[in-house]
């Protein structure tokens, strides 16, 4: 079962190995996909980097104001670095959280499921990102459906960051107590 396979691979190595390349796409390469997006529109922002989600009208508006070169930059961004990304981060945090809750509240049963939380926002992440290209492609029509299915995607998206990065927070707290009972 999968959620077996992400506990036996939640090592403390492999959690330091994925939040480094976390850190390294956080910091480096999308910072850089953003001045590379933002020199050819310049000021204005990436859809899906939009808190927590955006209207269809708004979609439009941004996908216009790109511009046909800005359109392309981030098309590609959407298709390469940004579907590489949501993989780090989901099973960063996935193996993340499969570390460290055990550690802290053993012999609960459910616990074991919070590993999914941060992968289905990767997933989330991926139907923002194809929804935000299928935006871009269709590109000078306007599709309602899609624009809302991608404003959709993105407030998922960002629900489900924020409930990872509570649980992370949670978690390290737990085991900061526990380690503090300890001594």
């Amino acid at each position: 079962m999968m959620i077996d396979r992400l506990h036996k691979l939640a090592t403390r190595r492999n959690v330091v190995i994925l939040l480094v390349l976390d850190f390294i796409m956080m910091l480096g390469v999308m910072p850089y996909m953003g001045k590379r997006l933002n020199s050819v529109a310049e000021g204005i922002r990436p859809l899906d980097t939009v808190i927590p989600t955006y209207s269809p009208p708004y979609a439009h508006e941004t996908i216009a104001a790109y511009g046909a070169e800005g359109r392309s930059v981030y098309q590609s961004i959407l298709l390469g670095v940004d579907i590489l990304y949501p993989i780090i981060y989901g099973f960063a945090f996935a193996l993340l959280l499969a570390y460290l809750w055990p550690r802290i509240a053993t012999g609960v049963r459910w616990l074991r499921w919070l590993p999914v939380v941060p992968l289905l926002g990767m997933l989330f992440d991926f139907g923002e990102n194809l929804s935000i290209v299928g935006l871009l492609i269709q590109f000078p029509a306007q599709t309602e459906g899609v624009a809302r299915l991608a404003g959709f995607f993105s407030l998922m998206k960002w629900t489900f960051t924020v409930l990872t990065f509570g649980l992370i927070l949670t978690g390290l707290n737990g085991l900061l107590i526990r380690w503090l009972r300890s001594r």
